[in-house]
């Protein structure tokens, strides 16, 4: 259930779209909230492939200006991108580690639904073989210690992205 400010917030973003000071970031902020309403049927030869023309022109820079500008996205609009993350189309198209970039969504996500996100982590790293460094493993970890803390997830989904994040952080030491 929304509280008033996030009913306030959502409202006003509605009225007046936040706008940003990178070109690519606007626009796959533009195109998402323009096709917001009938994401499941995304094709590759109309909205998915659009999408995937947007994010592949990312360099680092744009990932990291979408990162500093994280909290002027609608929570809907960052589980739509999440997800069409896992799309096998998205993974053969674009080169660069969304597992990392999706696992770094969910650690900025700090909207009152992130077990949305949660059941998708582990396919995400693993689909792209992200190279995820111990310092966002361990933050990764207290993310899911406070979402289980707060009766966000069940324990059974605790103990098992706690026992996938465990298995990471041991490729890293080995």
């Amino acid at each position: 259930m929304m509280n008033i400010h996030q009913l306030k917030k959502t409202f006003y973003k509605t009225l007046f779209p936040p706008k940003f000071g990178n070109k690519k970031i606007q626009s796959l902020y533009n195109f998402v909230s323009q096709n917001d309403s009938d994401t499941e049927y995304w094709s590759i030869d109309g909205q998915l492939q659009e999408f995937i023309g947007i994010i592949k022109s990312f360099d680092e820079g744009d990932i990291q200006y979408f990162f500093e500008r994280i909290s002027l996205w609608n929570s809907y609009y960052l589980v739509i991108i999440s997800d069409k993350f896992l799309d096998s189309h998205v993974r053969a198209n674009v080169k660069y580690d969304l597992g990392k970039i999706y696992a770094k969504i969910f650690l900025l996500y700090e909207d009152s639904d992130p077990y949305f996100l949660i059941d998708n982590l582990e396919i995400a790293v693993t689909m792209y073989e992200s190279k995820i460094d111990t310092g966002t493993l361990i933050d990764l970890t207290s993310k899911i210690e406070f979402m289980h803390h707060k009766k966000l997830i069940t324990r059974q989904q605790r103990n098992y992205n706690i026992h996938f994040i465990n298995s990471l952080i041991d490729e890293l030491s080995n």
